[in-house]
C-alpha cells in the first residue's frame, strides 16, 4: 500500500504507535478502575518490552539467529523481523502488576484490556507496509499491492489477513464490554487468550507468508501455539464460571481482591 510515510516507513510510524497508545489506554483504564498509577505504567513498559525487545529475541530464537552481542547493533534491528510480542508481553505483565496492586483482578483486567487498541495500530502498520499478507483470492473484499509493497507480490489480490486480526481485535473488544459482570471480573487475560488464539490461528490458514509443513493438516509453530493457549484458556474459564455461578470461593476471592 503505502510502505513509507515521507522518509519514515510506516510499519514503524504505526507500531511505535501502538506502543504510544497502550501507554495511554493503560494509564486510562488505571484511572477509571482506581488503580495506582504505577499498575498502568507498568503494563506501558512490559508491553514495550515486549513488542520490541522480546519479539526480536523470539523472532531470532525461532529463525535459529540469535546472537546477544547483536542485539545492540543497527543492523541487526533493520533487519529480520518481530515475532511473538504477546508471548513475551502476558507472562511478565500479569505478574508484574499483580505484586504492584492490592485490587488484583482489575489489575489482570488491564493487562489484557490495554491490548486490543494497540494491536490494531500495529497491524494497520503491516497492511501498509504489505508484511503479513494472505494467499491468492478471488473473493470480492480481495487486496492488491502496488510494486514496492515490502513483502507482499504486487498486483496478485490476496485475503486481506491484516484487516482479518484486526477484526478478532474487535470481536475482543466486544467480549471485554460484554464481560463486564462481576461474575467474570478479573478473566479478561483468558477471554484474550481465547479469542486471539482461536482468530489467530485461522487466520494464519489464509496467510500467504507462512511456511508449511508439507504434510496434510500440519500447523505452524504460531497455530500450535494458539491453539494450546486457547485451549488452556477456555478450560480455565469453565473452571472458573463453575465455580463463581455457584457462590464458591473463587467468587469470595474476587470479592476481597476487588477491595483494597
Amino acid at each position: 500500500m503505502y510502505p513509507f510515510i515521507g522518509p519514515v516507513p510506516a510499519y514503524a510510524i504505526f507500531y511505535v504507535g501502538g506502543i504510544i497508545l497502550h501507554f495511554v489506554i493503560a494509564r486510562r483504564i488505571a484511572r477509571r478502575t482506581d488503580l495506582k498509577r504505577r499498575v498502568g505504567l507498568a503494563a506501558g513498559v512490559c508491553y514495550l518490552l515486549a513488542m520490541t525487545l522480546g519479539a526480536k529475541v523470539l523472532f531470532d530464537l525461532r529463525h535459529s539467529d540469535f546472537n546477544l552481542a547483536a542485539l545492540v547493533t543497527v543492523e541487526r534491528w533493520t533487519r529480520g523481523g518481530l515475532w511473538g510480542g504477546l508471548l513475551a508481553y502476558f507472562p511478565v505483565a500479569l505478574p508484574c502488576v499483580l505484586l504492584l496492586s492490592e485490587r488484583k483482578t482489575a489489575a489482570l483486567d488491564l493487562v489484557a484490556a490495554s491490548v486490543p487498541i494497540p494491536l490494531i495500530a500495529a497491524k494497520l502498520g503491516c497492511l501498509l507496509n504489505g508484511c503479513c499478507y494472505g494467499r491468492p483470492c478471488s473473493l470480492p473484499w480481495a487486496i492488491t499491492f502496488p510494486e514496492g509493497a515490502r513483502g507482499a507480490p504486487a498486483g496478485v489480490p490476496l485475503h486481506p489477513t491484516q484487516l482479518y486480526e484486526i477484526g478478532v481485535m474487535a470481536i475482543l473488544l466486544a467480549v471485554f464490554r460484554l464481560s463486564a459482570s462481576d461474575l467474570w471480573r478479573g478473566t479478561k487475560p483468558l477471554w484474550f487468550v481465547l479469542i486471539y488464539g482461536l482468530g489467530r490461528a485461522a487466520t494464519d490458514f489464509l496467510r500467504g507468508d507462512m511456511e508449511y509443513d508439507a504434510r496434510v493438516g500440519s500447523l505452524t509453530t504460531t497455530q500450535r501455539i494458539c491453539l494450546g493457549a486457547a485451549a488452556g484458556a477456555a478450560a480455565v474459564l469453565a473452571i472458573v464460571w463453575r465455580s463463581r455461578s455457584s457462590g464458591g470461593p473463587a467468587l469470595s476471592l474476587r470479592q476481597n481482591a476487588g477491595q483494597r
